[in-house]
Parts: C-alpha cells; structure tokens; sequence
C-alpha cells in the first residue's frame, strides 16, 4: 500500500505529487458531476445550475468532514497542542514522521521536527492551522454529508428546484462515490483499517502507515517487522457494500420508483446499516459516544431518517394520487 498514488517530475514545475486519497477523491467528484449533468438534461433543469451547486459541494463537503475529524476523531487535543504546545503531540518515526526515535538534536529529527533534550523525543514544529490542512489526511464522511446535505437543501429551495427529485440523483451518486474513495483512496493511504484477522484476505501494511504504527505502540508487533499483522480490509468492505448499494439504486430502483425521494431514502438506511456493522471490524483511532464509535452513532439517526423520508413521501405520493382520481371523479 502507498499513499501516493502517483509521483514524477517535469521541467520547471519539479516534483508532481498524487495523494492516492485525494486523486480518489477528486474522480469520485467529477464522475458525479457527469451523472449529476446528465440526471439534470433529463429532468430539463439547467446543467450549470446543478454545475454550480456540485461544485461548492465539494467544497462545503470537505470543510464539513474536516469538522467532524477535528472534533469528533479523537485527536482534538493534539491539534490543540500543535499550537499551544507540540512538546506534547507524540508522532510515530516513519513517512510523515521523524527520522529517528531518540534525538540529541534537532538536526537528527528530520524536516518540520524539533527534539526534546529532556525526553529525547522528536517532536512536531508548532503549526496552528493544522487543523484546516485537509491535504494531510484526516476527513470523516458524516460531517461532509450533513454539511453537504444542508447546503444542498438551501441551494435547491434558493432556485425553486424539484427538491426530491434531485435528492434522488445523489442517492446513487453518493455510494458510488464512496465505492471510488473507499476502495482506491483509503485502501491505498492505509487509513480507516480493520483489526487483526487470520482469514485468508487480510491486508498487511509496511513501515510508516497506520496499521504498523498502531501495531508498535499496542505491542502487537516489535519496531523493525518487515509487516504489519494481516488486519481486516475495511476499507474494501466499505467499497464493496456502497457499490452494491449503487447498483441497486441505479439499475434498479430508478426506474422501479413509486415516489420522488425512495432512492435517496434507500441510500441512507443502506449506508447507515453497512457503515454501523462495518465499523466492529475498524481498528483506527476514531471518536466514541456511549458504547458505539463515532460514525455508529451517527448512523442510528441517518437510519431514522432514512425511515423517515420513506414512508413520509409514500404518504405525500398515496394523497396526490387519491386527490388526482378524486379530480378525475368531480369531472
């Protein structure tokens, strides 16, 4: 696994860089522009209308999910050290990290780290917009979907837009999306990774990602194994689950719907039900409420939700069509 999907270099420009995430991350956004385009021709709405809200989406979306992960991950307090006083924020040896476990001084730590002549630590130089550097990793799903969510409401009440049609759309853009960013991006970036497993398709992970790092510090395994324990490829059960939710979205229920809205319905109680059982097979550091993580909880309500739009739109659908025949009726 590599978190940089692709690297090279061209004359003047130097060095050219492709997160593995963010390249996921960034097709998942263009290929659900292009079906957002194309969903927008068939309903006669202006394409750059639905264009314009994609796009700051995007952006409201990442500004969301980087919330969440502030505040909600569990690594709340170390952000607020990385200002206040990095002396405290401990960061594994390892790509993204400091050259070396024990320092005399500062040169022996790397770029962007300081040693500690009283610990012997390395540690982070002090940096107070770390939390708003999306590029370093760190975004939660959650918190760019109710974002996204809210603002996709505004902007179609804004332009008298059909609301529940256009949810429609992204309850099949969505999965999909997330198949692309789970299965590429967090696969390769070693991020959201599962516990330790012997079934025969678990992942092991080299030196400097989370699951080898995480290993070390829980002693699991000693600091120079060649690998990781095999853990369980959450991020492939994700991909997997979200794309079967896709593919019954798409080439099943659109053209099967009884109301405006079921699809976007059956996308939040398919993804609440995956996201809260996959997440008993997750090992990375993330937030908890009561006895469940962070996404589970959150999952429960989306669920609810979910519930919700179901059978308040069939109701909606059930009155316009008995109000339709009385019309015909009194004729």
């Amino acid at each position: 696994m590599n978190p940089v999907l692709l690297r090279f270099s061209l004359p003047l420009l130097g060095e050219i860089t492709f997160p593995a995430y963010f390249t996921a991350l960034a097709l998942a956004f263009l290929v659900g522009l292009i079906l957002l385009e194309r969903a927008a021709r068939k309903l006669n709405i202006n394409p750059l209308r639905l264009y314009d809200m994609g796009v700051l989406i995007i952006l409201v979306s990442l500004l969301g999910a980087r919330l969440l992960h502030v505040v909600a991950d569990g690594q709340f307090t170390d952000y607020v050290n990385l200002c206040v006083d990095p002396v405290k924020v401990e960061v594994p040896v390892g790509p993204g990290g400091p050259d070396v476990a024990k320092c005399f001084s500062d040169a022996q730590c790397g770029s962007g780290f300081l040693c500690d002549k009283t610990s012997s630590r390395c540690y982070p130089q002090r940096d107070c917009f770390a939390a708003v550097k999306v590029w370093r990793g760190g975004l939660v799903f959650y918190g760019g979907f109710i974002f996204a969510m809210l603002f996709a409401f505004f902007w179609i009440k804004k332009f008298r837009l059909p609301k529940w049609k256009i949810t429609d759309i992204f309850g099949y853009i969505l999965p999909f999306g997330l198949a692309i960013t789970r299965g590429i991006g967090c696969m390769l970036n070693g991020c959201c990774y599962g516990k330790p497993t012997s079934l025969p398709w678990g992942v092991r992970y080299a030196p400097g990602l989370g699951p080898y790092d995480d290993q070390v510090k829980s002693g699991l395994i000693v600091k120079g194994a060649e690998y990781s324990l095999a853990v369980h490829p959450t991020q492939l059960y994700h991909a997997f689950l979200n794309f079967i939710i896709f593919l019954l979205a798409y080439y099943y229920l659109r053209s099967r719907k009884k109301f405006d809205g079921q699809i976007f319905a059956f996308f939040l109680m398919g993804y609440a039900i995956q996201r809260f059982i996959v997440e008993f097979f997750r090992s990375d550091p993330r937030g908890n409420v009561l006895f469940f993580s962070t996404s589970q909880f959150i999952s429960i309500f989306i669920f609810i939700f979910g519930i919700w739009i179901w059978k308040y739109r069939a109701a909606k659908s059930l009155e316009y069509f008995e109000n339709t025949n009385k019309d015909e009726e009194n004729k």
